[in-house]
């Protein structure tokens, strides 16, 4: 085996995605303005950001359509299982709150 070190070329970009999956903001990016690593960090930032934003919309259109939580096409223990669930239960509530107040 030689020794040379294992190079990632998507570090930063990693990163940023395992930030915004822990909640931290854009603006905490660690790297310098202006650099690579700080444009690949807010890549993988938004990258993440986006998918939540797409799962989430997935969940609320099954809930709006009818769909049962148990319809939730993602694995059980992945963020994209929870995302889509998070989806579902604030459109879920959306509507028995309407229910509620007579709006349905």
């Amino acid at each position: 085996m030689s020794d040379v070190t294992a190079f990632n070329p998507h570090k930063e970009e990693d990163e940023g995605y395992r930030a915004a999956e822990a909640g931290r903001k854009l603006s905490e990016n660690p790297y310098p303005r202006g650099t690579i690593r700080y444009e690949e960090w807010r890549r993988g930032w938004h990258i993440q950001r986006d998918n939540k934003q797409k799962e989430e919309a997935e969940g609320h259109l099954a809930a709006e359509s009818g769909l049962k939580l148990s319809a939730n096409p993602y694995p059980r223990g992945t963020i994209r299982y929870e995302h889509w669930r998070q989806g579902w239960h604030k459109k879920n509530e959306e509507t028995q709150r309407a229910i509620r107040l007579g709006r349905l």
